[in-house]
């Protein structure tokens, strides 16, 4: 049975390590940090037959693609049954997601890995965390001695960005097996008058989190019954899911569940038409104590192989055809009856029967050794004692033998393969080379290490189209940034094993039959970036790019036409308000990231004040280091002053949390606040993620006083608290109700904070609009005191609010997310047309309009030629008197029709600049049939849009 590992993603700056085990009828997959679903795209990786999902840590750069990968591959239906393992605090890190991660298709079943405290670290091999035909997985928790409080990033030496996460109510306790048979159920608990899970013993805890995942995913085996379901069959058992900590009594009849009938709560998203659990919308319980930050390894054995059956010898034992060699072949002994002819003294014959018994071993060759592959995660030297330990002569014999170049040890098991995701220092730590060295010089070493991976482009695809983009302007179409070469050399390290190479995307490692690493042969088919910088020369560091003769012309022609333009524009003398605004479109597509376009996310840099952020979706911090580098994403992060999230989908805000995390670990830190703006279900999920990672987000202020909020952490403003028709009052009911009571929901501190807001960005009003969605979500208006205003529509139908709170906007950025020949799709789906989108901006008089967030059918330049404006189109600065004399461009000029333009990923545009778009069209246009023609795409399934803008 043949089977191998390959490398999803590796470490660089918009990607992290991400495995998969394959098999014929299987797949098993190691971590899933944000941007998987992306990578999976873009290698063209089938997500078919994936039938578990191991979790290093439950950190974001191992888990926090979950949400994306699980609803990805159930709208496919490529899979519905997925275990997920990971440390101690996966159901809270599952349940957590509840606001904005279900579907009903799929069968979710997490197993927790007990935690283990650094004085007992260690959980026997006999106990594996899970086993199938193909494979057998153990766990290695791996732990450290507590850190210093001076190194605590939860301390609060360091201004109150590092302030303690809130804490509960009341602190769960563990109860006595006493306690445990006379203590209430969980349902009793939920009917008390003012339940609050926040409240629940841990044991019931526990059992919460499971109840909430089997919400979220229905198709989960159902182990409760809700009180609609109990009227219907009384007595019914319900089911439990696999890897369930705790069981409902067997003995006693099922309790029915009480269900959410009064928070009020807006829900149409495509969840199971049961109503929630009482308290769904709460806070959930605090994690068990100890879950995360540990560490898990995982030993993957595969199947002992069989020997081959010895026909031979088979037919000298007497073993009929049939069955029975079947059998043999399985392991199994035989029985049957052997009629042999006897011949007497006096010559006569008879036939004698007799029993014989066959074992395999007789007929069968000597089976070949399980081959194993091992999967290391040692996040700092201060974990490897810990991993050594378990592979101590004296404490297991599997592990022991794993790390064994005795012959004998050889027969029963043989390691091919281990990947090592390494910390800074560990790589170089004595301790660390004399365990790889204990493997043999036959294993194959894979190595993760920030210190030792170069800043390799992951997705190449997009970076390729930047190449060619920046030719047409350099300005607008940056080169992403990368280096070829990493930190510190892994040749450098001394005593390494022979067969240690960098992991880089795309690796495949056979581990039966075993084989050295390989880049896969269709990664390197479909890579039109990298082979590019091979042609580069010593002299000559530009990237070269072979342009088709017709892109040439289309370029020469608009850089002619753009520069008349722009010298007439200077020569003028004449600005506006918000002309040096800088708009960089981080992600541009909508639900699901693709090869060309990441999910939502736009930056906006207001020179001599900050930076705003407006959605953050899965990978908008990998988007800003590719974009920006390391370093000049930690100074936009230094400078942020406000992260506007428009509503709960998982496209829109899955990217926040890394976003606090890595402002967090800035040096120094920022001397101001963040102040993040969204509705109570994101702010919800953020501080339970919070309880599982430090965030940063600050906790209230101790006294009653409505002053804002002080210090330098993640301060919250909710949006309903700022909405531009009833400013300072909230909705308690209905589908724009606050939906809760918490204490950092207060208006009157949302108000506050948010006067500091515009007083720390210049701003005179920050106001937010219902949009149309089906959902609740806001679109955005930002007026600032030096004339020039921006009006952000979020995901919506065309919406009049819009119209009449964004009236006269310097700039519009709205979603374009459907073709104008799909006008009854956008408003099934409660989205805008190309077309409406741009009504929408002039019926709002905005001088300028950006369209995003465009569909995945339309992967890169999502239209045909957009007809400019006859303003524009008609302007001819050779023989227009206007630019003769030195006028204004109309097509620049505030009595024209709107400047439309449409977003592409890591561009940026000045706003002042944003006319060059336009007349940028039939060379993006022509841009797109040429990587159609490179790629080999069908030029109907780009999914190009025909769309009309004139006056």
């Amino acid at each position: 049975m043949n089977w191998s590992a390959s490398v999803l993603s590796a470490l660089s700056a918009d990607s992290q390590p991400s495995l998969m085990i394959s098999f014929d009828d299987a797949k098993y997959m190691f971590n899933a940090g944000e941007g998987t679903v992306r990578s999976q795209t873009h290698s063209e990786s089938n997500r078919r037959r994936i039938k578990a999902l191991f979790l290093s840590q439950l950190s974001l750069e191992r888990a926090g693609g979950i949400p994306g990968l699980l609803m990805t591959v159930a709208d496919a239906s490529s899979i519905n049954d997925l275990k997920i393992v990971g440390p101690t605090g996966l159901t809270h890190r599952l349940a957590a997601g509840r606001l904005y991660t279900f579907r009903d298709n799929l069968r979710v079943d997490p197993v927790e890995i007990p935690y283990q405290p650094a004085e007992e670290p260690f959980l026997p091999s006999s106990s594996p965390i899970f086993k199938d035909h193909n494979i057998t997985v153990y766990a290695q928790p791996l732990s450290t001695l507590p850190e210093s409080s001076s190194d605590d990033l939860n301390t609060e030496t360091d201004a109150s960005l590092k302030r303690k996460c809130e804490p509960s109510l009341e602190p769960p306790r563990k109860r006595s097996k006493t306690d445990a048979q006379s203590a209430p159920t969980l349902a009793h608990l939920m009917s008390a008058p003012g339940f609050k899970p926040t409240l629940l013993p841990e044991d019931k805890a526990d059992e919460w989190r499971r109840l909430i995942i089997e919400r979220m995913f229905p198709a989960t085996g159902k182990k409760f019954e809700t009180s609609e379901s109990s009227k219907k069959g009384a007595g019914k058992k319900g089911k439990a899911g696999k890897g369930a900590k705790s069981e409902p009594n067997q003995s006693e009849p099922a309790q029915a569940i009480p269900e959410d009938k009064e928070s009020g709560n807006f829900d149409e998203y495509r969840r199971s038409r049961k109503r929630p659990p009482r308290g769904f919308y709460d806070m959930l319980p605090p994690p068990p104590s100890g879950s995360s930050p540990s560490a898990v390894s995982y030993v993957i054995v595969g199947p002992r192989v069989r020997g081959k059956f010895d026909v031979k010898k088979s037919i000298a034992l007497g073993v009929p055809n049939g069955p029975l060699r079947g059998k043999l072949t399985k392991g199994e002994a035989v029985t049957f009856t052997v009629k042999d002819t006897v011949t007497s003294e006096d010559g006569t014959s008879e036939t004698v029967a007799r029993t014989v018994t066959v074992k395999p071993e007789e007929c069968i060759g000597e089976s070949e050794a399980p081959s194993a592959a091992i999967v290391l995660e040692v996040p700092s030297p201060k974990y490897i004692p810990s991993l050594l330990q378990y592979y101590r002569k004296d404490f297991d014999p599997l592990f022991s033998k794993l790390r064994s170049t005795d012959p004998e040890h050889r027969k029963e098991v043989q390691v091919r393969a281990l990947f090592h995701l390494v910390g800074d220092g560990v790589l170089e730590d004595p301790r660390y080379i004399d365990f790889m060295q204990g493997f043999g010089d036959d294993v194959q070493h894979i190595v993760a290490s920030k210190e030792h991976c170069p800043n390799s482009v992951t997705f190449t695809s997009a970076a390729a189209n930047q190449l060619r983009l920046n030719k047409l302007d350099p300005v607008i179409f940056p080169l992403q940034k990368f280096q070829t070469e990493s930190r510190r050399r892994l040749a450098d390290i001394p005593n390494l094993p022979p067969n240690t190479h960098l992991m880089v995307s795309n690796l495949d490692i056979r581990i039966r039959p075993p084989a050295p690493p390989v880049k896969n042969l269709n990664a390197i088919a479909n890579d039109y970036f990298h082979p590019l910088l091979e042609r580069m020369t010593p002299t000559d560091t530009s990237i070269p790019v072979e342009l088709s003769t017709e892109t040439q012309s289309k370029f020469v022609e608009a850089q002619q036409l753009t520069k008349k333009i722009e010298q007439k524009i200077l020569k003028s003398g004449v600005t506006k308000p918000g002309d040096d605004i800088v708009v960089v479109p981080l992600g541009t597509g909508s639900a699901v990231p693709g090869k060309y376009r990441s999910v939502s996310s736009t930056l906006i840099q207001i020179p001599n004040w900050g930076n705003v952020l407006l959605d953050a979706g899965e990978g908008t911090y990998y988007q800003l280091a590719r974009h920006f580098g390391e370093e000049g994403a930690r100074d936009v992060l230094r400078d942020l002053k406000c992260l506007f999230v428009s509503h709960a989908h998982a496209d829109h805000h899955m990217g926040v949390g890394m976003l606090l995390r890595k402002r967090l670990e800035l040096d120094p830190l920022p001397d101001h606040p963040l102040y993040l703006v969204t509705i109570r279900s994101v702010h919800l999920s953020l501080r339970e993620m919070q309880a599982l990672e430090y965030l940063g987000i600050q906790d209230i202020s101790p006294d009653e006083s409505m002053e804002p909020d002080s210090g330098n952490g993640v301060i919250p403003i909710m949006s309903e608290a700022l909405h531009f028709k009833r400013p300072g009052v909230y909705t308690h009911s209905g589908p724009w109700g606050i939906g809760g009571n918490e204490p950092w929901l207060d208006v009157h501190r949302s108000t506050a904070n948010a006067a500091a807001l515009c007083q720390s960005l210049g701003l005179d009003k920050f106001r937010t609009v219902d949009m149309i969605h089906g959902t609740k979500c806001y679109g955005l208006v930002l007026s600032h005191h030096e004339g020039w205003s921006i009006v952000f529509s979020g995901d919506t139908q065309p919406s009049e609010n819009l119209v009449q709170a964004g009236q006269g906007a310097t700039l519009l950025i709205h979603e374009a997310t459907m073709g104008d020949d799909q006008v009854d799709l956008a408003k099934a789906k409660k989205h805008s047309t190309f077309g409406q989108a741009i009504d929408i901006g002039r019926r709002m008089n905005a001088e300028k309009i950006l369209l995003t967030h465009f569909s995945a059918r339309h992967p890169k330049v999502p239209m045909t030629l957009l007809e400019l404006n006859s303003a524009s189109s008609s302007f001819d600065a050779s023989t227009s008197s206007d630019a003769a004399s030195g006028a204004v461009p109309p097509s620049i000029s505030p009595l024209s029709s709107p400047i439309v333009a449409l977003a592409l990923d890591q561009a940026s545009m000045r706003i002042g600049d944003m006319w060059k778009m336009q007349h940028y069209l039939e060379a993006l246009e022509q841009i797109e049939k040429d990587t159609v023609a490179v790629e080999g795409e069908d030029e109907d399934e780009v999914g190009r849009l025909n769309v009309e803008v004139s006056v």
